[in-house]
């Protein structure tokens, strides 16, 4: 009888619940402890990679924009230079002969130039570029500059033109641009040798 009863002892320690065990309570304690410290890196971490794309957007530079004032006059290399006006034409030209019509629309620009060095300078179109707000360059037109020059009785031009010192000299620029082209302005050098000078257009 008495080995029965210690029998039936150990079968009742056998069968005690896991939550009365020290170890288990432990083990729950430490995965809740886990648990929390887990969620708490996550916010960090969620916090530092929304806080990113932030700055990113702040620090974007604005490259495809023109510069918000411009002058329509300035000097480069002692030469000063003078945006007269600007034309939006279809087509250039007065006959059938010289007619040349844009792809886009023409900008007939009428600049003046004064030579403040002391020696000549000599001007040319190639000296002059159309920029607009997205960052596009666009040169002259050759065949739409020879059909205005044929049109004009004062031949205003530049083409390898020498300038004296002291001397000023005017003449058109056609440049062929796309339509939705907006905010031009100019990149001019005094001279072929010139210092590059930005420009107001329009």
């Amino acid at each position: 009888m008495e080995g029965g009863t210690e029998m039936g002892e150990d079968n009742t320690k056998l069968k005690k619940p896991l939550y009365k065990k020290w170890w288990f309570w432990a083990i729950v304690v430490i995965v809740f402890l886990g648990v929390i410290n887990f969620g708490g890196n996550n916010k960090d971490v969620n916090k530092e990679v929304s806080a990113k794309p932030a700055a990113a957007v702040t620090q974007q530079p604005t490259a495809t924009k023109a510069p918000e004032v411009l002058s329509n006059e300035g000097t480069s290399s002692d030469v000063k230079i003078v945006v007269e006006g600007v034309e939006s034409k279809p087509s250039v030209g007065d006959n059938q002969f010289s007619k040349k019509d844009a792809q886009g629309v023409f900008k007939v620009v009428k600049v003046t130039l004064t030579n403040n060095q002391k020696d000549a300078i000599t001007v040319d179109s190639n000296s002059f570029k159309l920029m607009d707000d997205k960052g596009r360059e666009f040169s002259y037109s050759v065949e739409a500059q020879m059909a205005l020059v044929t049109s004009l009785d004062t031949k205003e031009s530049f083409f390898l033109k020498q300038l004296n010192p002291g001397l000023s000299l005017s003449g058109y620029i056609v440049f062929d641009v796309p339509k939705d082209a907006t905010r031009l302005y100019m990149k001019a050098r005094g001279g072929m040798l010139g210092k590059e000078i930005k420009l107001r257009v329009e």
